[in-house]
């Protein structure tokens, strides 16, 4: 095998090193810069795509607390608003109920008062009938020297006895 060959060691290493340093130099030169680069492109890249997320996520978060803000105060002016219905509707309510009962009041009155009439119209006519039918009954019976005048005598002594 040539390559095991004595007298061809000193060329062949001559070679490797005159290869190997032109590949060095060709990569470091060459190759490397450009993967460098690259590398450095994509460095700044991803480092400005994390700024910009992190300026929108700021932003997210100071939407969020905005929002968060104007919803507590929607909450608040809401439940201050029903609160404010809930009383003016029971005021309102207290003072129809006022009004109602005032308005039965005097409804309830004024029937009593015209119950009370007819209630004494009707005992007048009671009255009245009661007297005609004992005129009738007691003439029937004979006695006729009993006047009309006489039963409604005896019926205001018994009313005002009894």
């Amino acid at each position: 095998m040539p390559q095991l060959d004595w007298s061809t060691f000193v060329s062949q290493a001559f070679w490797l090193l005159v290869c190997f340093c032109a590949l060095w130099f060709l990569l470091s030169k060459l190759v490397t810069p450009k993967l460098a680069d690259v590398i450095e492109q994509r460095k700044r890249k991803i480092d400005d795509y994390i700024q910009k997320a992190d300026a929108l996520n700021s932003a997210a978060k100071v939407s969020l607390n905005k929002y968060n803000e104007t919803l507590a105060n929607a909450k608040a002016d809401a439940e201050k608003k029903l609160g404010d219905g809930r009383l003016e509707l029971k005021a309102k309510l207290a003072e129809t109920e006022q009004n109602m009962t005032a308005e039965l009041n005097k409804k309830i009155a004024d029937n009593e008062f015209l119950l009370a009439s007819e209630k004494k119209d009707t005992m007048l006519q009671i009255e009245n009938i009661s007297q005609d039918l004992a005129y009738s009954i007691l003439q029937k019976l004979g006695f006729a020297g009993i006047s009309r005048q006489d039963i409604a005598n005896v019926a205001q002594r018994e009313k005002n006895n009894g």
